[in-house]
């Protein structure tokens, strides 16, 4: 863009806003200065737009007389509920003053911060009739699930000191047998010790003879009874591991099974533990009465409404559904001071529009239409055909 253009440009804005200053936009002004009325088509468009706007017009007046109305007829309701007896309005400030305490309590009821949400409400109602017996079952499983537990350490332990017991055991059995071995070994050593003395110094060797076999005899018979006993709690041992092992298998299982109970009932009820389920449970019970409270107030609300509204159409209020909506009007006076001023001055505005309109339908392009009419004699039967045309 060329800076001509750009003080071209800005000197149109300039003259646009000293004439938006000048002008009252709320004013129609119609100038045919532009238009050749001589020829048919902008003549035809020029008329028809005189009538589209008379039409648009005669709409939006319509519409405001209805709103207009409306508004008049709220004032005067008001003002028939101000002149009713006291005994007639004390029954009707009875009746509001029942639908605020309605409307309140449901509004407290929503504000709760401790309520269950839509979803856990209707999960439990839909479990509330075994959610009760599931807890207890679940905290019976969750019981026997830690005295399983105990068993399985008990039988853990009891497992590891038999093991260490046949460790024991064993090395006792390696023990002696070393010794078996060793006592063999010096007992031949010995005997070849004694021949060498007697045969080949010529000592007498024969109470030698006697008392090492002996010896040998006593250690042998001592450690061969030690190994047979070991050997015999060896048995015993290993039974009492095979036992355990047996036992140790049937409460695993226990535990398995137990432990699926478990997880299926935490599955079905949506928790972690029966503690929560139980707190869940309650929460529900406490939150049904709490439902059913609001439920019965809001019953009660439908029908101090239709009290309101029956007992205001009575005494000839034509729109009494508004003040269903509207029930601290009745008891503040305030609020009704407020609710009439805003009625006042939407009616103001309404009325103001209302002109306008008028003004549109019956002056500025009535006016301009007629004035065509007069100073174009030779259009004046079109000029009629068309206002006809638009008025059928």
């Amino acid at each position: 863009m060329g800076l001509f253009d750009v003080l071209k440009r800005t000197t149109k804005d300039e003259d646009w806003e000293k004439q938006t200053k000048l002008q009252n936009w709320n004013d129609i002004v119609y100038t045919r200065k532009d238009v050749d009325m001589d020829d048919p088509v902008q003549r035809r468009e020029y008329i028809n737009s005189c009538l589209a706007q008379m039409q648009e017009a005669s709409d939006a007046l319509n519409a405001l007389e209805d709103e207009y109305n409306d508004v008049t007829s709220h004032l005067r309701d008001m003002e028939e509920i101000d002149a009713l007896p006291p005994e007639q309005r004390a029954e009707i400030n009875e009746c509001a003053q029942k639908i605020l305490d309605s409307q309140e309590q449901q509004e407290k009821f929503n504000r709760r911060k401790s309520r269950m949400t839509d979803a856990e409400f209707e999960h439990m109602e839909r479990l509330q009739s075994d959610a009760k017996k599931g807890a207890e079952k679940l905290a019976e499983a969750e019981e026997y699930q830690k005295k399983i537990r105990n068993d399985l350490k008990r039988l853990d332990s009891e497992h590891e000191a038999y093991l260490f017991q046949e460790d024991d055991i064993l090395t006792a059995i390696e023990n002696s047998r070393r010794l078996i071995i060793a006592i063999g070994v010096s007992l031949v050593l010995i005997i070849f010790f004694l021949m060498f003395l007697q045969w080949g110094l010529g000592l007498n060797v024969v109470y030698g003879f006697m008392v090492t076999i002996l010896l040998a005899a006593v250690a042998i018979t001592f450690l061969y009874i030690q190994m047979t006993n070991a050997a015999s709690d060896l048995k015993i041992v290993n039974k009492s591991i095979s036992r355990l092992i047996m036992l140790q298998n049937q409460v695993k299982i226990r535990y398995v099974n137990n432990t699926n109970l478990i997880d299926y009932l935490c599955l079905k009820y949506g928790i972690n533990s029966s503690r929560e389920l139980t707190d869940m449970y309650d929460r529900y019970l406490k939150e049904r009465k709490e439902r059913a409270k609001v439920e019965d107030a809001r019953k009660l609300l439908d029908e101090n409404q239709k009290d309101l509204v029956y007992m205001l159409r009575h005494y000839r209020v034509k729109d009494p559904d508004i003040w269903v909506h509207q029930v601290d009007a009745l008891l503040d006076h305030n609020e009704e001071v407020e609710i009439r001023h805003s009625l006042n001055v939407r009616r103001q505005s309404l009325r103001k529009r209302m002109e306008y309109n008028r003004d549109i339908v019956a002056g500025n392009a009535k006016t301009e239409i007629e004035d065509m009419a007069r100073q174009y004699p030779a259009y004046t039967q079109e000029i009629l055909d068309m206002v006809s045309r638009y008025e059928d």
